[in-house]
């Protein structure tokens, strides 16, 4: 071989052995997740069925509910239908009394089920009690003037392990829970959502200049349902005249569906 064709295959030698040393290198940081642009992380999985045993009311995390003037004398008027005061005739519970939707958070105090479902841009929660839903929009801004609705208008992001639920726009005839407590349409909800194994934790923080004097804090609890099955419940017109007629010797004004 003559001096040229050394050169030459010198050369390619040197080609070869940067080209392997390239190819070892990518296929090291591949395979260790090193790469300059890495995968994004999966989102938490709070998806499931979940189920709280007891249907206490919101208790804060400190004291007492800060109650307004205004709110205080509101709450004192109402008339729940529990414990030592069972007359559904006098009740002023809006749930018993009009048959209305439960609200929110009131809703998640039954000790009933719900089933959260995931997507990309939402995650639902579906209520086994009356099959009542609300959604989450994920990363979108809050509307600026929502209308009110019976569970209000929620947005999410995820902050790590945890998803942030920002929710205004409620219609102030519900109750947050089932003494009675009131709200205005000025309540604004904060939730921090974190599930810890087969445990989920919502973090509640209540603002309403109205009805509060500060905001204040609660949480609830609950637990995971392995097989994630939920019974049909739905109240009918039937089952609300059926309720007035024993309850409130209300007689019905059209057939009642028996």
């Amino acid at each position: 071989m003559n001096r040229s064709s050394r050169r030459v295959a010198l050369a390619m030698r040197l080609l070869f052995t940067v080209v392997t040393a390239a190819m070892l290198t990518a296929a090291t940081f591949g395979c260790s997740g090193e790469s300059a642009s890495p995968a994004p992380a999966a989102r938490p999985d709070i998806s499931g069925t979940w189920y709280r045993a007891t249907g206490q009311p919101l208790r804060p995390s400190q004291g007492d509910v800060p109650l307004t003037s205004w709110a205080a004398e509101r709450m004192k008027a109402e008339r729940p239908a529990a414990g030592d005061n069972q007359d559904f005739r006098e009740t002023t519970d809006p749930s018993l009394r009009y048959a209305d939707p439960n609200g929110y958070p009131r809703i998640s105090m039954h000790p009933m089920k719900f089933t959260l479902a995931q997507t990309e841009d939402y995650i639902y929660q579906l209520w086994e009690y009356n099959q009542n839903w609300r959604q989450i929009a994920l990363n979108k801004p809050q509307a600026p003037d929502p209308p009110l609705t019976w569970y209000g208008n929620a947005v999410g992001k995820w902050e790590g392990d945890t998803l942030v639920v920002d929710s205004i726009g409620y219609r102030p005839t519900t109750w947050l829970d089932s003494r009675g407590l009131p709200h205005s349409e000025d309540l604004h909800i904060v939730e921090r959502i974190r599930r810890v194994g087969d445990t989920l934790t919502f973090d509640f923080t209540f603002e309403d200049p109205k009805a509060f004097t500060k905001p204040w804090s609660a949480q609830l609890t609950f637990e995971l349902v392995r097989d994630g099955t939920m019974t049909e419940s739905i109240f009918t017109i039937s089952d609300e005249l059926r309720f007035r007629e024993r309850f409130l010797q209300q007689p019905a004004a059209i057939p009642i569906r028996r």
